[in-house]
């Protein structure tokens, strides 16, 4: 089996704009210091064996792995010399860490892999991932050695004795190793990857393990499963890859039902993913929405893409995008947060989390290496490989070049746009030579009236929520003309949120923020869903808002609302969920995943 989307093999991308400006700041300020600032990150791998031993947290060995893959997707994404270089010079230190036995991790021979409490496991997973990504980026076969040995010692053992990974407990945790093993078994063929991952499958159904596949076959949501912490969202990537390996339908249906099932009750408005951690079944519910969990439901909405070709999936990377990732980014690229709340403080990671800092250490948190994944991350969706062609799926500034599947030309699509700020964009498409194929342009769910144009010719109104299909032999100085609907459209809030609304300006969520108004977040004025009027409004304070618009409330004023990204950068205390009169309810389908209403 084959997915329907795919990312190109080799695409060169150009990101401008908000999105590009936040890419740099994060590559300068984070991925090219933060190995050298903390240099416990590499440290604590050589000294495992030394006394005294460490005081770790238990997934301290994920640190390397999840920056890695955090800076190799950036790099895809920009393909800088400067984070090649060092890149390089840190994937050597890493394996240089290596056991001989294949040990890729920072605990004491006594304590490897089974010790109760330690995600020992996990933190191979994140390391594997990271130098697979890295040898697929620049073929350091080196690379992929050093994974493949912490695959075989993994093999070693818990294939050739009594141990099984379940017993290694984290379940959700340490279990999630079967994604990196269903990946290599795809890439080398090694039978042995595949038959632990089926052991593992296996361990998914001894109690107190996720047993996420039979309870999603039974209709049953992630939330009740018996494992529904965000960790198990890697392990969950893993049963679409099965899917591949086997072609056995129940692996999609039991993958499309639980991506659904997150989606119906656990994507906040934001598009975080996580209450407290873990799912409940509740976008309502006001704890931590923690950014490893964002960043977890952004992955395996890749490969719902991938799976699917369902251009809502699209959308709700987009919302992810925007909103989510965005705004747990410092906007100077200093720092990111642990929790992004809908409503509440924006607090750096080192704040929230403080506990994990150790000496040589002081930034490191699960948050600070994954969050600028969900920014890397862009470079698995924002163009794929169709069967005949190519689909667009990002808007913004930016030129992407790719190779058209099944022919002997490279397509350059230059966007010119000041989206996600206003919805107007031109796209210019340059293939190196003549060449027939399709070209999919994904329509917003959120975009009810989208008007389309190719090289001035008006073209029918598209469906939102679909793929608009161009299918003919492309030229350079083919011009696309898109105008997306940015009327306003939003979200009426129940049970915890009930009797407020969410705005949102395109795939944008506006926040009340008192840094740029009068009124204190408790008086801020009811909007009026029945007359809502707005008009945008200039601004020249740093940090700057991406949007800023003056809306209509009940008493005849304005609330200045911005968009979620900017709010609360100042420390000021913000809300998503706005008091409204006149909300009818806008309720969840899977015809109308971002719930618009207008």
């Amino acid at each position: 089996m084959k997915p329907v989307l795919n990312p190109p093999k080799r695409a060169r991308y150009r990101i401008e704009g908000v999105v590009g400006d936040r890419l740099q700041a994060n590559i300068r300020q984070w991925l090219l210091v933060a190995p050298d600032a903390n240099p416990a990150m590499l440290e604590i791998f050589r000294d495992r064996d030394r006394l005294p031993r460490r005081d770790l947290v238990p997934w301290a060995g994920e640190f390397a792995g999840k920056y890695l893959t955090s800076a190799v997707l950036a790099l895809r994404l920009t393909q800088d010399d400067r984070l090649r270089g060092y890149l390089a010079k840190f994937v050597a230190a890493l394996i240089d860490t290596q056991a001989p036995d294949g040990y890729l991790g920072p605990f004491p021979r006594s304590a490897r892999l089974m010790e109760p409490g330690l995600w020992d496991i996990w933190g191979h997973y994140h390391c594997m991932l990271g130098l697979c990504l890295w040898h697929t980026e620049t073929g350091d076969s080196l690379a992929l050695e050093a994974c493949l040995r912490a695959a075989d010692m993994l093999c070693n053992e818990f294939l050739n004795g009594d141990k099984r990974v379940v017993q290694a407990g984290s379940e959700e945790m340490n279990e999630s190793v079967i994604h990196i093993l269903c990946l290599l078994y795809q890439r080398t063929g090694g039978e042995r990857y595949l038959q632990l991952a089926r052991e593992i499958e296996q361990d998914w159904q001894t109690p107190p393990s996720g047993d996420y596949i039979r309870t999603a076959l039974a209709g049953i949501p992630f939330y009740q499963c018996p494992k529904p912490r965000w960790e198990g969202l890697h392990g969950i990537q893993a049963i679409a890859e099965l899917h591949y390996i086997t072609g056995k339908a129940r692996y999609r249906e039991a993958f499309e039902h639980i991506w659904w099932s997150i989606a119906e009750g656990d994507r906040h408005n934001t598009g975080g993913f996580s209450s407290g951690e873990q799912a409940t079944g509740n976008p309502y519910d006001p704890r931590a929405i923690e950014t490893c969990c964002t960043i977890a439901w952004m992955a395996i909405s890749v490969d719902m893409l991938r799976l699917t070709g369902n251009p809502r999936v699209a959308d709700e990377l987009e919302l992810s995008l925007f909103n989510a990732v965005l705004g747990a980014q410092n906007n100077a690229g200093r720092w990111w947060t642990y929790n992004t709340p809908m409503d509440g403080e924006r607090k750096a990671s080192a704040h929230d989390i403080v506990f994990q800092a150790r000496a040589g250490s002081p930034e490191l948190n699960c948050c600070s290496v994954n969050g600028p994944r969900g920014l890397g991350m862009l470079a698995d969706w924002a163009i794929m490989e169709t069967s005949n062609g190519l689909a667009l799926n990002y808007y913004g500034p930016c030129e992407i070049t790719a190779q058209v599947p099944g022919a002997d030309c490279q397509l350059t699509l230059r966007q010119e746009t000041t989206y996600p700020r206003q919805g107007h964009v031109t796209i210019s498409v340059a293939p190196s030579a003549s060449v027939e194929f399709s070209l999919r342009l994904r329509i917003p769910g959120w975009s009810a009236r989208t008007r389309v144009s190719l090289n001035g010719e008006a073209l029918d109104t598209p469906a939102p929520g679909s793929y608009l299909e161009l299918n003919r032999r492309w030229q350079t100085g083919d011009t696309i003309e898109i105008d997306f609907d940015f009327s306003m459209w939003h979200w009426a809030g129940e049970r915890d949120c009930a009797g407020k609304v969410s705005l949102y300006r395109g795939p944008v969520l506006l926040a009340y923020d008192p840094r740029f108004d009068q009124y204190a977040v408790d008086e801020l004025p009811a909007l009026a869903l029945n007359n809502l009027q707005s008009q945008p409004i200039d601004w020249n304070i740093e940090p700057l808002p991406i949007v800023l618009e003056a809306v209509s409330t009940i008493d005849g004023r304005a609330a200045r609302l911005c968009d979620f990204a900017t709010a609360g950068a100042a420390g000021t205390r913000y809300i998503t969920w706005l008091p409204a009169e006149h909300t009818p309810a806008a309720p969840f389908s899977r015809d109308n995943p971002l719930r618009a209403a207008r």
